[in-house]
């Protein structure tokens, strides 16, 4: 992928999460960051490598969201995530970036489509605050 259509900030969407009339959008720019979203079967499935790589491609940050604490689907993935989240964060400190840039946040399927949105758009808006990754200009 050329650097220019390299998203700046990734979100993982468990799809378990997603309300039945969500209508978030699988792309879009805010703060003149491009936004990318991809859906993945349960957010317990993300690798920490697939999160690393986001950033390592010179993503601002990433974004996980996963079913809230105690009602996952698939009975752990939530718990599988938080693990991982906190693991890419312990790394990015070790190396010296703000271990802010990889984010986790809960979201049930039972609360209202909108939120959804807003709860994605807040994190990226805090993701995107932090600036450049240097890992982008390294490249």
């Amino acid at each position: 992928m050329s650097e220019t259509l390299s998203p700046d900030v990734v979100v993982y969407l468990c799809t378990n999460c997603i309300p039945q009339d969500a209508n978030l959008p699988r792309q879009w720019d805010q703060e003149g960051a491009r936004i990318l979203v991809r859906e993945v079967p349960c957010s317990g499935k993300m690798d920490g490598q697939y999160l690393l790589h986001a950033m390592e491609g010179g993503a601002r940050g990433l974004c996980v969201v996963a079913c809230p604490k105690g009602d996952c689907r698939l009975s752990q993935g939530n718990y599988r995530a938080e693990i991982r989240v906190r693991t890419v964060r312990r790394l990015l400190a070790e190396i010296g970036l703000p271990p802010e840039r990889a984010q986790l946040v809960h979201f049930s399927p039972n609360d209202p489509p909108r939120q959804l949105e807003q709860l994605v758009r807040s994190t990226v808006e805090r993701i995107c605050a932090l600036g450049e990754n240097p890992l982008r200009a390294a490249r």
